[in-house]
């Protein structure tokens, strides 16, 4: 039987690792499982199969140990006929690069790298980008989530980058799915970090048009981050404060988001984020700025907006909202094909030959 080592930096409860969480679970049926962590982590291991093994690099003091160990079960396991490791993220990635005479090697890149590195690290975050696509041309696959992420990597790697869209593990967030209820106040909801290439502060903004309009709304934001003072500051001087309720950190999101109307995300750099696949699945209608990525998962009018101006949010809200408690009221899965687990998984499974 093929042998799967999905290797991520660390089991916390962030989207790439939830990602890596649903892969595992969905390849089960058809390989042997072991999640692999680098730095210790274990939050997320409670999304895990119960069949699905564990191997915890953490608890070694080093890389290079780290490293050493991993090889060893690699060796003890099989050989690249029979054995395939993923991994997610840049340490994994790192690690994954140096097991290529081992096992049939491949990548899953969640994001523009350029970009995200640059956003978190600064100047520094293109010299890390570059030293990271680099180091991908060793791999066997390397998977992009999008056909505008794929063209950019391709330019980078000197090879094809297949497509697999980003999907969420479908079957536990079933038993949230809800009719919409109908009420008065249209109520949107927010959920991720709250940093600046978020966006957050649009929103509380686009909140204060609507009220302007004298529509009744209501916004949940749920997250944390560096922004938290200053939106609470901002929300406190709408003409109705009360509209803005802050839930910080909601390990399960779920039965929150099932309440709200619309799901908005604002980010600059983020076209398809695992809170917009879980709204989607869950039959609620998003907003999203109009940047790659964001056109392969949201049809204009079908299950969602777009806003191309920050100025223009309020409408695209406005719009989606109506949608949602029209076409949209019976919360049917939204989710566009190519980001549903069965075909992600069907395209992992040919592409690594698990048959």
């Amino acid at each position: 039987m093929n042998k799967v080592f999905i290797i991520v930096p660390s089991a916390s409860f962030d989207s790439p690792v939830k990602g890596a969480c649903a892969l595992a679970n969905g390849l089960l049926n058809f390989s042997s499982i072991t999640f692999v962590t680098l730095k210790g982590n274990s939050d997320a291991f409670s999304l895990l199969n119960k069949r699905v093994e564990i191997l915890d690099l953490g608890q070694y003091k080093n890389w290079y140990q780290k490293l050493r160990v991993f090889k060893k079960i690699l060796i003890k396991n099989g050989t690249s006929k029979n054995i395939t490791t993923i991994s997610i993220g840049f340490s994994a990635d790192l690690v994954n690069s140096m097991c290529c005479n081992l096992s049939l090697t491949c990548s899953s890149v969640r994001g523009d790298l350029p970009k995200v590195y640059k956003e978190k690290f600064g100047r520094i975050g293109k010299l890390i980008a570059y030293f990271h696509l680099k180091r991908l041309r060793k791999f066997n696959h390397v998977i992009s989530m999008t056909k505008s992420m794929s063209l950019s990597i391709e330019s980078y790697i000197g090879k094809k980058s297949p497509v697999i869209g980003n999907f969420i593990d479908e079957i536990p967030l079933e038993r949230y799915r809800r009719k919409n209820q109908l009420k008065k106040t249209y109520k949107f909801i927010y959920t991720g970090s709250l940093i600046k290439g978020k966006q957050p502060f649009l929103l509380i903004s686009a909140i204060k048009e609507l009220l302007d309009m004298e529509i009744d709304v209501e916004l949940d934001i749920l997250g944390d981050g560096p922004l938290l003072k200053t939106l609470k500051l901002e929300a406190s001087k709408l003409p109705k404060s009360s509209c803005v309720s802050f839930y910080g950190y909601l390990e399960k999101p779920y039965k929150k988001l099932s309440e709200a109307d619309v799901l908005v995300m604002p980010s600059l750099t983020e076209g398809v984020s695992r809170s917009v696949l879980e709204a989607l699945y869950l039959g609620i209608p998003c907003v999203l700025r109009d940047i790659e990525g964001s056109s392969e998962i949201i049809l204009s009018g079908v299950n969602g907006e777009f806003f191309h101006n920050n100025k223009d949010l309020s409408k695209a809200m406005l719009r989606a909202a109506l949608l949602s408690r029209s076409e949209l009221r019976n919360r049917n899965i939204l989710t566009l094909s190519d980001y549903r687990q069965e075909l992600a998984i069907n395209k992992y499974i040919k592409l690594l030959r698990l048959e």
